[in-house]
């Protein structure tokens, strides 16, 4: 396996002489992971003979970034995660390493990778992201029940449940887009959906008791006028005007004469 080579060289003593160049070596690798790959394995020796010439950890870094930056740390480990998942007979000339990528990490479902290599068409990496994106709609979103249970009980294979799957969220989302957003805001303010007049008028009633009896009149003055001063949507005074005359009205209707004061 890929690890092993990797993980398990033996560095001391003399290394093997190599007789192919770093120009050689580094071309094999851009071959294997260009799409043009047999096997990880080939890519894994490759690696490897860079490895050979440079037992030195700053050395084999510093090669590595020069013949073929992407080779780096997070790669190679990649590299080593297909060659942990995948048995070699899988690496054919249509599942180029990119693609083998996309397919190691142990959150893709197996039914999912086994569907995707079976395929007898060329696989690239955007339909392979594609797969598993829709593929984790899959299994995630409860709107996609139906696809899910469909591909449990073999009626429609990963791939085609995860295109599927796909094709609702972009429709969703088109729909979403075309939908009309204008917000009343009139409308809005005029109803009554949620409000009771009753209840309105009691917590007003109560708010006004509360503002007379525990603060004075200057500071109730000060305080109201603040609240209402920024008037965006020109409702606050209005309201307050029109609410001065139904005031007026209920104090005709209930003057302090009429009011016993407790002992």
């Amino acid at each position: 396996m890929i690890a092993s080579k990797l993980d398990k060289l033996d560095l001391s003593g003399s290394q093997p002489v190599i007789s192919r160049t770093l120009d050689d070596i580094a071309k094999d690798i851009r071959k294997y992971l260009s799409g043009a790959v047999e096997s990880v394995i080939k890519a894994g020796q490759a690696l490897q003979e860079g490895r050979d010439m440079h037992p030195s950890n700053i050395e084999f870094h510093n090669w590595c970034t020069k013949e073929f930056p992407d080779l780096n740390s997070k790669m190679r480990e990649r590299m080593m995660q297909v060659g942990r998942r995948f048995d070699t007979t899988f690496m054919s000339q249509r599942l180029p390493v990119t693609v083998l990528y996309e397919l190691a990490a142990p959150s893709v479902p197996d039914e999912l990778i086994e569907d995707i290599i079976s395929s007898d068409k060329p696989v690239k990496v955007k339909e392979v992201q594609q797969a598993k994106k829709g593929y984790k709609a899959v299994q995630e979103d409860e709107s996609n029940a139906d696809l899910k249970e469909k591909v449990e009980n073999n009626e429609i294979k990963p791939v085609e449940a995860a295109k599927i799957a796909n094709d609702r969220f972009e429709k969703k989302k088109k729909e979403m887009e075309e939908r009309d957003n204008t917000f009343d805001l009139v409308e809005h303010i005029s109803s009554t959906e949620n409000y009771e007049i009753g209840v309105v008028a009691t917590n007003f009633a109560a708010s006004m008791e509360q503002l007379i009896s525990k603060f004075d009149g200057d500071q109730v003055t000060d305080q109201i006028y603040l609240a209402l001063k920024e008037d965006v949507i020109n409702i606050k005074i209005p309201a307050l005007h029109k609410m001065s005359g139904i005031l007026l009205e209920l104090c005709e209707r209930l003057p302090l004469t009429n009011i016993k004061t407790l002992n």
